[in-house]
C-alpha cells in the first residue's frame, strides 16, 4: 500500500500508480510484496530487495528465473527487464509527487530510447535501513 494511504488514508491516483510499481516487481521478481519478519530472522521486503540491487547494479539478481528460462542470457532482453524495474521504482517513490502519472509510466514502458530519471528513496528505506539490512544478512 502507498505510505500516505497507510499514515493519512489518502486515496489517490499516485496511489495507484505506487500500487502499478509494487505490482510490476511482483511480476518481474515473482516475489510477493507481503513478506515480513519471522522468528528466524528478518526477510527484505520485495521493495527493499529491489532497491538494494538497483543501487549496485545487480537488478538482474531480482528477476524471476521462469521469466528468463528461454532468453537468458539474452543481453537485450535483460536491459528491458532492467528498465522495467527503473520504472517500478519511480512508481515507488516515497513522495507521491515524485511519482509519475500513469500515462508517463505506460510511455516509459513502451519507448526504450528515452532516458529515465533517477528514482529517490522509496518509502521505509533509507541508508541506515539498508545497512542494518546488510549487517543483520551476514550474522
Amino acid at each position: 500500500m502507498a505510505p500516505e494511504y497507510l499514515v493519512h488514508g489518502q486515496l489517490t491516483e499516485k496511489a495507484d500508480v505506487y500500487s502499478f510499481g509494487i505490482l510490476i516487481l511482483e511480476v518481474v521478481t515473482g516475489m510477493e510484496s507481503n513478506r515480513s519478519k519471522t522468528a528466524e530472522h528478518t526477510i527484505d521486503s520485495l521493495l527493499s530487495i529491489a532497491w538494494k540491487h538497483f543501487k549496485q547494479g545487480t537488478v538482474e539478481k531480482t528477476f524471476d528465473p521462469n521469466l528468463m528460462m528461454h532468453v537468458y542470457p539474452n543481453i537485450n532482453f535483460q536491459k528491458d527487464v532492467t528498465r522495467v524495474v527503473h520504472v517500478a521504482l519511480l512508481c515507488t517513490q516515497e513522495a507521491p509527487s515524485l511519482r509519475p502519472s500513469m500515462s508517463a509510466t505506460l510511455k516509459m514502458l513502451a519507448k526504450d530510447d528515452d532516458v529515465l530519471p533517477a528514482p529517490s528513496n522509496p518509502p521505509f528505506i533509507n541508508e541506515l535501513t539498508m545497512e542494518l539490512n546488510n549487517i543483520t544478512q551476514r550474522l
